[in-house]
């Protein structure tokens, strides 16, 4: 039911075992039970086998020529911001305040939130992305695809969502 990163289930990838480098993980996190159950997994078998963990949540910015609803795209984009912020504070609990885990956002400007977080993990030398869980990671199904298409490094689900 659940697949752990890749780097620690599977050797096809080139990297289990290595000891070159230490690999590193990127977790994307969207607030739910089952993503902070299988963020607690992810951060057990990453450090167990000493590599970095890197838990982002995606925040989708509007343009500041938008308006929503009367309220400026500034504000808006502001206010996602807090939102994702306290996110990753829950992410930061399932972790047990663990701090050598790096918590960050990646803003999403355009349409295609993939984009963002494949230069995001390339940005900060992720060798895998992981799905803490994918409904709540803010990535609809396209969005999902086009991440798993694109993304040079393996992108698995830590949750495998129910169709």
């Amino acid at each position: 039911m659940k697949a752990g990163p890749a780097c620690l289930t599977a050797s096809s990838t080139g990297f289990a075992g290595s000891t070159e480098r230490s690999m590193h993980t990127l977790a994307v996190y969207g607030a739910s039970s089952r993503a902070e159950a299988a963020l607690r997994e992810i951060a057990s078998l990453v450090q167990a086998h000493g590599a970095r963990l890197t838990v982002v949540s995606v925040v989708h910015q509007e343009s500041g020529t938008i308006r929503c609803c009367g309220t400026g795209s500034a504000v808006w984009n502001k206010i996602c911001r807090e939102l994702d912020q306290a996110d990753l504070e829950h992410a930061f609990e399932a972790v047990d305040r663990d701090q050598r885990v790096v918590l960050d956002l990646v803003l999403s400007k355009g349409r295609h939130a993939a984009d963002a977080l494949i230069e995001a993990a390339r940005a900060r030398g992720a060798d895998e992305i992981v799905l803490a869980d994918p409904r709540a990671s803010r990535l609809g199904v396209l969005e999902r695809r086009r991440l798993r298409r694109r993304s040079p490094a393996p992108v698995t689900a830590a949750v495998r969502s129910p169709v």
